[in-house]
């Protein structure tokens, strides 16, 4: 089964049809330790920040805006902090939100990345919404970025809905640029994930569980057919990750088309200037020496967060997509990956999951 996070499905969105002609990304700071998706390549800026007790930080700020929304990210550098000062950074930052003019309409803790932090949205005095992720990695970390808060927050104009993907589509890296994700063992002791599946991990939100698949390699060459498509379009995009299950329903896989080049600007046998090529930046891993298939089709796509005793039969976003397209492509490692989107989808807030089979 793949592991995802909200950002996979949401970057996928961003980058298929029409918004190809957009610059949205995944935005890589090796510095500072993160990736988050930005609508553009961000301004960058060194500035300071105080503490809980005053002190002043030095901090960085990675800002860019499309369609009137400002989306920013800030690192603010703890690690010469006092340790009374870590231990108040997530609050202290929520805090200074709580304390801004206009109405607080969500207000919580969230863990991401296996890191505690806090979700905040507002809605402003001119009629704009702010969505804000707050994420605390305290340190030491023997795979770095440690005593960093991380401030993802996105400030839609009036009319338009909260960028709260934005906040969402955080990703903690090592100091090799691989992602970082943390969960706690037996033992209380925060420890890297490594992904060990469980039993039955749809059970914890009351879900059937995703679709695996015993391999991800065939057909070996040429294009899969629809069916095969469909399956792969499963175990690519099912998978539980960030305290979510994505699930996909009525899927119908309607066309798999001829083949096309894979656009990749440091691999110079590609022709980049086939009209038929595909950008290599909009997918993670991709092989670029071998060709990728256009997929159109419709689908449901869920996500569920965790049932707790507030939200059972209500824990999910169920978004219809009835004009979907994609691709089908292979990683480095051989294996198929398969993504499919509308843009123009309709979404539904509090609805049940799919059921356990």
């Amino acid at each position: 089964m793949r592991y995802l996070a909200p950002v996979a499905l949401f970057l996928y969105c961003l980058n298929t049809g029409a918004a190809l002609a957009q610059d949205w990304h995944a935005f890589v700071s090796r510095e500072e330790f993160f990736l988050a998706t930005m609508p553009s390549e961000p301004e960058v800026a060194t500035i300071e920040y105080t503490a809980a007790s005053g002190a002043v930080l030095p901090a960085k700020t990675f800002t860019a805006s499309y369609n009137g929304t400002v989306y920013t990210a800030t690192a603010v550098h703890y690690m010469a902090a006092d340790q009374a000062d870590i231990d108040a950074a997530i609050e202290h930052a929520v805090q200074s939100f709580r304390d801004r003019p206009g109405d607080v309409t969500y207000d919580n803790v969230q863990i991401m990345e296996g890191l505690p932090g806090h979700m905040i949205y507002l809605a402003n005095p001119d009629g704009s919404r702010t969505a804000t992720g707050i994420y605390m990695h305290a340190g030491p970390s023997e795979w770095g970025a440690p005593d960093r808060l991380y401030i993802l927050e996105a400030t839609a104009p009036a009319g338009q809905p909260p960028a709260i993907q934005f906040s969402q589509s955080f990703f903690l890296l090592d100091s090799q640029g691989v992602r970082l994700e943390y969960q706690t063992d037996d033992n209380g002791a925060r420890v890297r994930n490594m992904r060990i599946m469980a039993e039955n991990p749809g059970a914890a939100y009351g879900a059937r569980n995703p679709v695996t698949c015993d391999s991800l390699t065939d057909p070996s060459d040429g294009k899969p057919s629809a069916a095969r498509a469909a399956e792969l379009l499963r175990c690519s995009m099912e998978g539980i990750g960030d305290g979510s299950v994505y699930l996909l329903e009525d899927l119908v896989m309607s066309e798999v088309g001829d083949s096309e080049a894979v656009d990749e600007v440091n691999i110079p046998d590609i022709d980049t200037s086939a009209s038929t090529a595909v950008d290599a930046g909009y997918f993670r891993d991709i092989d670029a020496t071998q060709p990728a298939y256009p997929i159109r089709g419709s689908l449901v796509r869920y996500e569920c967060r965790r049932q707790n005793e507030d939200n059972v039969g209500t824990n999910c976003w169920r978004y219809e997509e009835p004009n979907a397209s994609g691709h089908c492509y292979r990683t480095s490692s051989g294996e198929w990956n398969c993504l499919m989107a509308d843009l123009a989808l309709i979404r539904t807030d509090d609805v049940a999951p799919p059921p356990p089979e």
